[in-house]
């Protein structure tokens, strides 16, 4: 084999370790930045969508209610958001998913709002943002999973809303949602839908 050939090989090898490289780095980095966020005092706690089976919340959207549920019991909350519409392969929109469990785990039902038509973070973040207005909340604590928490947190403060993060943490066999977290993080920065203001 040419000489040639054998080192452009080895390039294009070594690029690729390198950007895998980079892409692990980053996944980690998101989650390490969602994990050191915490949560101040706030009219709301806004609770993004994740997968829901039925009204059996995936592991993701469990693990985000118990902590919207946490910051409510512990008063850091007056009302809770529940943000989510209903995703091609689900039958129940995530938002009356997470109302149902909430309200079965002792929320008031008056305490819940609904926001059940977004689709994408983008959405979740600017219809709650009017969930809000409607309701004269001020201040929210925005409650993801912890490798999503820094895309949200760049989406509200783009949306100039009044906001703190507090972050679900995942465990390792989630790991992989945060390496798909990152073409996410990247296209949203592309697309100039995050402000890169400190979170």
């Amino acid at each position: 084999m040419p000489r040639s050939v054998i080192l452009a090989a080895a390039c294009i090898a070594a690029v690729c370790l390198c950007l895998a490289g980079g892409w692990l780095g980053l996944a980690r980095w998101l989650v390490w930045q969602g994990r050191r966020m915490h949560p101040a005092h706030a009219d709301a706690a806004i609770i993004l969508g994740a997968y829901t089976d039925g009204y059996r919340p995936g592991h993701a959207l469990r693990a985000r209610l118990k902590v919207g549920l946490q910051l409510y019991r512990a008063g850091w909350v007056n009302r809770i958001v529940v943000s989510g519409g209903r995703g091609e392969d689900e039958s129940v929109s995530e938002s009356s998913s997470m109302k149902r469990f909430l309200i079965f785990n002792g929320v008031p039902p008056d305490v819940i709002v609904e926001e059940r038509h977004s689709a994408d973070t983008w959405e979740n973040l600017r219809n709650s943002r009017a969930v809000m207005a409607r309701h004269g909340f001020k201040t929210a604590v925005i409650v993801t999973s912890d490798y999503h928490l820094p895309r949200a947190m760049g989406v509200a403060r783009q949306l100039d809303m009044a906001v703190s993060g507090c972050a679900a943490r995942s465990g390792r066999g989630e790991f992989r949602y945060a390496l798909r977290e990152v073409p996410a993080w990247v296209a949203y920065t592309l697309k100039g839908r995050m402000a890169w203001r400190q979170w």
